[in-house]
């Protein structure tokens, strides 16, 4: 896993592109744009751009309790591991929308879970070491928020 830390930081000091970033994410989101290509022309950034920072920069203020996380992990292919990781997003009530694991490769099994965090009782970095501290979860990180 990498060493993920989200930080609340003023607008103000960072480069202009993260806001058009969010910009057009919004534009894509109510529909105003069609397709990414529209979005990125609309607020003035190349689509490389759109695309290298769209899952990892958010606008604070429309965040709301109740955003979906997905996780991308790799785990050990064990008896119980993925049980183990069920249990562990219910224990902090969290509610997993989808799960996908894939067939494993080499005694690894990579899995792809949105989790609703409306009700849970976590952030979603501390989420991420509840689930680094399971046995036989080898990685995990966030791909994504809505």
């Amino acid at each position: 896993m990498v060493n993920t830390k989200m930080l609340v930081v003023n607008s103000d000091i960072l480069p202009k592109t993260y806001e058009k970033v969010i910009a057009a994410k919004l534009l894509l989101r109510t529909g105003d744009a069609a397709t990414i290509q529209e979005a990125c022309l609309n607020v003035g950034i190349s689509r490389s751009a759109f695309y290298k920072y769209k899952d990892n920069v958010f606008d604070y203020t429309a965040q709301e309790q109740g955003r979906v996380v997905t996780l991308f992990m790799v785990l050990r292919h064990t008896p119980g591991v993925l049980s183990d990781i069920i249990n562990k997003i219910a224990s902090v009530k969290g509610n997993i929308i989808t799960i996908n694991q894939n067939i494993p490769v080499m005694d690894s099994a990579s899995l792809t879970a949105s989790i609703d965090t409306k009700t849970m009782e976590i952030n979603p970095e501390e989420l991420l070491k509840l689930l680094l501290s399971c046995k036989g979860c080898k990685r995990v990180e966030i791909i994504g928020m809505e």
